[in-house]
Formats: structure tokens, sequence, C-alpha cells
């Protein structure tokens, strides 16, 4: 089979999805690539800053501590009034230990004279420290002042100062205690919590930039946080952030970030090792490049797969399916190939016969069709003839009939001169009366003959349905009285107004009327109302009820009556086998069509008739005010 690129083709579109798939899968690593450095990267941040709360706390803790010891260590000194230094040097010696980070415990006179240290004892040479910035920061007494980290003159480490003023009983200032922190010792504490491979850290002094130094060395200060950075931050502003972080575009691996402690007039500096945050992402992006390769490896098989399986298979198939097209007989399946494609040959194979056979059937309804068409037509051109032929009866023997109308009147009114025999008088009325009543009819067989071929035209508009009514009273007034009939009017408050033609309306109630007068018994009373039903919902009608008695029909049997003939798709004619062809109620079912409306005529339980003209919601127009 023949196919050129710019035509659909299983092979050529093979090529296209095998090579979108795999230009897929590059798109994908480069997202996975991406995705997998912003998550470590965030990853990195988030143990940064967790990194250095945890120095925070564990700094916080040991400045808690210093000042517990000073306070305890203050109200031992108070409580002894002689002071001697030898038992006081044995007090604070007794508080220093190799096992936690203060190195000294020292003794500083009212004077500003360091005169006992835990570790050498009473001092020969007192030790001026009046220069000391702690002692220049004391303003209130019982209260910790940290100092700038300094080189101890009686230890010789680098230390940081925690100093506290003292007060006797009576409130004179007797003295200050001082505790060393060894920084080289708090640093190894600190480093011991935190445990994790390639992270550096150093605590410096917040109000002198990043020198002097409390913690960690200067060349991590000098790579990870420029001497131009950091001092341009509004720590109170901004007490932590990120100064570096790495980028896959530019090719860096550095993370670094600053905390400025709460309390504390420091501001702690962390950094993560380039080293090992390349080779972590390594490790986590190739892992994750082996799964693409593999689920790219397991996709290249199945579209192999399905080549060999299915296109060359498919091929053949519509080969089969182009020549059950073409109208050519399908030949049987063959075996050898995979189970579903001998199954789809054979359903082809049954197609093709199917078709064969579909074929002959709708030549023959195509038959049948054509015929029942002509024979609709001719039924439909002889109904239109007799309806015509109908009306031309009617219209000839109209004029005929109203002479003798004429005349009969002449003759029962004697208006040219008395009749002396009583019974001439009396057939001259019958004949009156009867060529009336015919030339009724007459006029009720030409307007339902107009309206079976459909040349009677309504002239639509709003209609007030009491003077309708009304009018339809008045004209059928002597028959009901004959028939001792008493008709109930009821009307909605307000009545609406229907869209009709007020005539042909008319004429619909009056036969409506007389039907019922020929249905009802004598000396009965028949319900006339009008009533909107299902108002407010989706399917209202406007219903006009003929209903013998004086109790109306519920809403629940006008519902139901209206569903079954109005919006029902066939509705079922219940009094069709109930009722006997009547030319009254034929002509206003014929008028009732035409106002695009269905008389429906119901049995009561009594055995009695109740009729309802049914008339769809849009034709309600209901009165303002």
């Amino acid at each position: 089979m023949r196919h050129s690129w710019t035509q659909p083709s299983l092979s050529r579109d093979f090529a296209l999805l095998a090579t979108a798939v795999l230009f897929l899968l590059c798109l994908v690593s480069a997202w996975v690539t991406y995705a997998t450095y912003a998550q470590y990267g965030a990853r990195i941040a988030s143990d940064l800053d967790k990194q250095s709360i945890r120095i925070e706390y564990a700094l916080g803790d040991e400045m808690e501590n210093a000042s517990y010891l000073l306070t305890a260590l203050g109200r031992d000194i108070v409580l002894d009034p002689d002071r001697n230094l030898t038992a006081l040097a044995q007090i604070l010696k007794s508080f220093d230990s190799r096992e936690s980070t203060y190195t000294l415990f020292s003794w500083v006179t009212p004077k500003h004279y360091l005169v006992i240290s835990s570790s050498k004892g009473v001092l020969d040479s007192p030790i001026d420290v009046s220069d000391r910035d702690y002692i220049k920061k004391m303003t209130e007494p019982w209260k910790m002042v940290i100092g700038q980290p300094v080189r101890g003159r009686a230890s010789e480490h680098w230390v940081i100062p925690l100093a506290m003023g003292l007060t006797d009983n009576t409130g004179k200032f007797i003295g200050t205690l001082l505790i060393s922190i060894d920084i080289r010792a708090l640093v190894d504490h600190i480093g011991a919590l935190v445990r994790h491979d390639g992270i550096s850290f150093s605590i410096v002094n917040r109000s002198a930039a990043l020198e002097p130094l409390l913690a960690g060395d200067s060349a991590f200060i000098s790579h990870y946080f420029p001497a131009n950075i950091l001092p341009g931050v509004n720590l109170a502003q901004h007490p932590s952030g990120l100064i570096a972080q790495g980028s896959l575009f530019l090719g860096t691996g550095n993370y670094a970030c600053w905390r400025a402690l709460q309390k504390y007039p420091y501001v702690v500096l962390l950094g993560y090792d380039t080293r090992f945050s390349d080779k972590m992402v390594r490790g986590m992006l190739w892992s994750r490049l082996e799964e693409l390769l593999l689920i790219s490896g397991f996709l290249v098989l199945v579209l192999w797969v399905i080549r060999a399986r299915l296109i060359k298979p498919v091929q053949d198939m519509t080969m089969a399916a182009a020549a059950v097209a073409r109208g050519e007989a399908c030949a049987s399946p063959s075996g050898g190939g995979p189970v579903e494609i001998e199954a789809l040959a054979t359903q082809i194979y049954r197609i093709s016969e199917y078709i064969n056979e579909s074929k002959r059937v709708h030549d023959e309804l195509h038959n049948k069709i054509f015929t029942l068409g002509k024979a609709r037509a001719r039924a439909e051109l002889d109904k239109r003839g007799k309806s015509e032929f109908v009306v031309w009866i009617c219209q000839e023997l109209q004029t005929p009939l109203t002479h003798l109308v004429g005349f009969a009147q002449v003759m029962k009114d004697q208006l040219y001169g008395p009749i002396e025999n009583r019974k001439y008088r009396q057939y001259a009325s019958d004949i009156h009366g009867t060529g009336a009543a015919m030339l009724e009819t007459l006029h009720e067989l030409m307007t339902l003959a107009k309206a079976e071929t459909d040349t009677l035209r309504l002239v639509e508009k709003p209609v007030e349905l009491a003077g309708v009514i009304n009018k339809a009273l008045r004209f059928t007034a002597d028959k009901l009285e004959a028939g001792k009939l008493n008709v109930k009017v009821k009307f909605p408050d307000p009545a609406p107004r229907l869209v009709a033609d007020e005539f042909r309306l008319q004429q619909i109630i009056v036969n409506l009327l007389l039907y019922a007068l020929g249905q009802a018994r004598p000396e009965s009373t028949l319900l006339l109302e009008a009533r909107v039903v299902n108002e407010n919902r989706d399917k209202t009608f406007f219903a006009v009820i003929i209903t013998p008695g004086d109790a109306p029909l519920s809403p629940e049997e006008m519902t139901a009556i209206a569903e079954r003939a109005m919006f029902s798709p066939h509705p079922s004619p219940r009094h069709a086998d109930e009722t006997e062809a009547d030319l009254s109620l034929e002509l206003a079912k014929a008028l009732t069509a035409l106002h695009r409306g269905v008389i429906d005529i119901v049995r009561l339980a009594d055995g009695q008739l109740a009729i309802a003209v049914l008339f769809a919601g849009n034709r309600i127009r209901f009165v303002d005010g």
C-alpha cells in the first residue's frame, strides 16, 4: 500500500511518536534535573536554618547557665560577712570544672582589681581590669553583663567574659563576680550539636561586624561571607536570611546564611561546603535519571512490539475493509495472526455479509416507503377533495336553504294575509325551524371542512374570556332552558386574557355546551369553569372545563389530564371508545386544534362526562393591577 509523508499512516505516525517520546524524555530529564536541584537547595537552606536555631538555643543555654552560676555564687559571697579571700578562692575553685566551657571564675574588687582566680587562687599581684568593657557596661547590680571577647590576663585564652556586680544587704557595692567562657571549648560544644557533613559555622559579634571573632576561623568568614555584604544588612529588620544559594545555571553550589540572636549581641554564620553539595546532588539526580532511562527503554520496546504485532496486521485489515467499502466480496479470514486481529477479520467478514443483506432490505424498504408515500398523497388529496366538495355543496345549498327559511318566515308570520288553516301555520313554523337548523348545520360543516383543508384563518388577539362565555350562554340559552339545565360559571380573580380568535373561541364553547347538553341528565346543573393550572411551573396551561354538578375537578385531576393530553408524545384519547361521533364535538376539536390546543373528555365515577379544553401557557396574558 502506497503512502506519502503528507498522508497519515501508521508507519509514519510510529516514527513521529518515537521521536516525540525521545524528545519528551529529554524535556522531562531537564525538568527533573532542575526540580532536583531546586528541591535539594530548599532542603539545604532548611537544614542551615534549623542548625542556626540549634546553635542559638545551645548558646542561650550556656548564657542562662552562666547567669544562674553568677547568681548562686553571688548569694554565697554576700552571705559571708568576713569575705576572706582565701575562703572565697576555695568557693570559686569548687565551681570550676574542666568538663564545662567555663574556664575561669574570678573576683574583682570595687576598685576594679582582679584579686582571685579559680585556677590560681589569690593572686600575688592584683590585675587592673578597669579598661575592660564589661566593667564600663556595669550599670545595675545583680544583672549579667556580656563583654567583648578578649584574651584573658589570668587564663591567657580567648574568652567571653560574663560579669555581675554584687551588693550586700545594705545596698553597698562589694565587688564584681566574673565568669570567663573559653571560646574554643564553646565552639567544640556547639560543633558536637551540629552533626551534618559539609556544614561550617562561626559566631561573630554583632556590633563590630565580623571582627573580632567569637568562634570559627577567618577563612570560613571570608569564603562564605564577603566583608561588604553582612555589614550592610539591617539585622533588626532582617534577623535571618540567605547570603549565597547554589545555582544550576551558574554552576555554583555555595549555601550560606546568617541568624542574629535575639537576646545576645552575636550573629550565627553557617555555610555548606560545595563538595558535599555537588556529590549529593549528583547522587539524587542519577537515581532519578536511571528511572527515566528504564522508562524510556520500556516505551521503545512497547513501540517496537506495536509496530511488529499491530501495524502490519492493521494494514491488511484496512485493505479488506476497503474492499468491503467498494462493495466487493470479502474473503473469509485466514488464521496465523494474533487472536484479536483474527477476531477483527471475522467481524469485517460478518459486516460484509450484513452490508449485502442491508442493501437488499433497504431496496425493499425504499420501494415500500415509495408506495406508502404515494398512497398517503392520494389519501390526502382525496381528503382535501372531499372537504372541498363538502364546502362547495354547502355553499350551493346555502342560498336555496336561506330562501326556504325566509319564505317559511314570511308564511309563519302571515305577512301577506292570515292563513286560516292551523295545520298550514304549524307546517310553516316547522319548515322554518327545520330549515334554520339545517342552515346552522351547513355552516358548521363548512367551517369544519375549511379547518381540515387549512383554509380557515384565525384573527388572534388577547380576549376577555368572560365576555366570550356570556355570549355563548346567550346563544344557547333557549336550548339550555328547553333541556332544563342550569349553568354555573366560575372565573379566577383576576381573570387572565387568552390569545385566540374571539369568534372561533365562542364557537368552541357553544359547540361544547351543545354537546354537554346532549350528554347531561335532565334538570341537572353544569359547571363552566376557567382556570390556570400548574401556575408558576414549567408546564403551565389554561383550561376551560364543563363538569356535571357543582363540584369542580381537583388540581391533581387537571394536572393528570394535561400531562396525558398536552405533554405526552402519544396521548391516549380516553373518550375515543366512550363517546359517539358528534358534529358539534368534531367542530370544537377542529377549531381547538387550530389554536394548538386539545379537548379531553373524561368519564367520572358516576358515569357522567367532564369536558376539558386545554390551551398552552404561552397564550395566557395576565392583566396588570
